[in-house]
């Protein structure tokens, strides 16, 4: 008896080793591209040159979607986020063209001092880059934007003669808005209470009432500033340059496919308030517009239940391990089939 209890745990283990190896090779796959048609891809954007990397799939005119990084320093591949994402789209017969930001990896320049409308012009200048290639003659094109790039997406939306579908995930309608959102949910992690959360996002309203104003300095915004560590001097600058940033206008001049994207647990921007303000302005101008909250997706469509951070910073080390052994498995369930279906839907409509 004791025997046939050992050789059961023993072959116990060994599956659930298997199973663990399968696993972590069908998510490790999810990073590496050498199966694919890679090549590098530059171009110029005023004084800088942007580095990036175009990914090939094995079909001939392949639709072509070109990413949108969030905010921050962001290499090509989002420091090897996007990768099962990539992975996903080249497996659905999907080319993708991905770059460093300005100052960031093998590009020259300073992503800090660019506006929205700055990288809604980089951007369109990259699209201009890949629609020179040969394997883009008839293909259809578009944008995925990330959370910032959401702010991007709907600039480059307005000229639907340059690109035939836009993707934004992640976004927000409104940059004060959504920092609103976002520091009160931070502070709700930390066991706030909501008399220091109502304080805290009034000295928030009124310090960007300041960091808005008129000559307003850094000098005055430093001599204001008392609790953490105050932004460079370059971080202030691009927040004044931005912070104003609301995508209506661009929106309600938009005709042409738009698809939006939420996770329903994100901590970053407020899912439900506006996936409806997108579905609001964007109206019925389009049929194939969607506006859609995935239950269960983190900021990035990540599973909530391991990858629901709001930075990659805050990211635990058993949380880079498990998106790592996952990899496009990571996504919430239903989110990368309703993206590449999405897209693919158009590239044959407009086809």
């Amino acid at each position: 008896m004791k025997r046939r209890r050992v050789l059961v745990w023993t072959g116990t283990t060994i599956l659930v080793v298997l199973a663990l190896l399968l696993l972590a090779f069908l998510g490790l796959r999810d990073f590496d591209f050498s199966e694919y048609r890679t090549r590098p891809l530059s171009f110029f954007f005023g004084d800088a040159t942007v580095a990036g990397t175009l990914h090939l799939p094995e079909a001939d005119n392949p639709p072509v979607v070109l990413l949108v990084h969030g905010d921050g320093p962001a290499d090509r591949y989002s420091g090897g986020g996007y990768m099962p994402l990539i992975s996903e789209l080249l497996d659905n017969g999907i080319a993708v063209y991905s770059w460093d930001k300005p100052g960031v990896g093998e590009s020259s320049g300073d992503w800090l001092s660019f506006s929205m409308e700055d990288r809604a012009g980089l951007a369109a200048a990259a699209l201009d880059a890949v629609k020179a290639q040969p394997e883009f003659q008839s293909s259809r094109t578009g944008f995925v934007g990330f959370s910032q790039g959401g702010w991007v997406v709907p600039i480059l939306a307005e000229a639907p003669a340059e690109a035939d579908f836009f993707v934004i995930i992640g976004g927000a309608v409104n940059w004060l808005h959504q920092g609103r959102y976002y520091t009160k949910r931070r502070l709700e992690l930390a066991g706030a209470d909501i008399k220091t959360i109502e304080a805290t996002l009034a000295d928030d309203d009124a310090g960007n009432e300041k960091l808005l104003s008129d000559g307003y300095t850094y000098e005055a915004y430093l001599a204001d500033h008392s609790n953490g560590a105050p932004m460079s001097e370059a971080r202030f600058a691009f927040v004044r340059k931005n912070a104003h940033a609301d995508s209506s206008a661009s929106l309600q001049r938009i005709s042409a496919p738009v698809l939006t994207l939420h996770g329903s647990g994100d901590l970053n921007v407020d899912p439900a308030y506006n996936s409806d303000r997108y579905r609001e302005i964007l109206g019925g101008r389009n049929d194939a517009n969607r506006n859609l909250v995935i239950e269960g997706g983190s900021h990035a469509l990540l599973r909530t239940a391991l990858f629901n951070q709001q930075t990659a910073g805050d990211m635990p080390a058993w949380s880079k391990l498990a998106f790592a052994l996952l990899g496009r498995k990571a996504y919430a369930p239903g989110a990368l089939d309703t993206l590449t279906s999405w897209i693919l839907d158009r590239a044959g409509q407009a086809g």
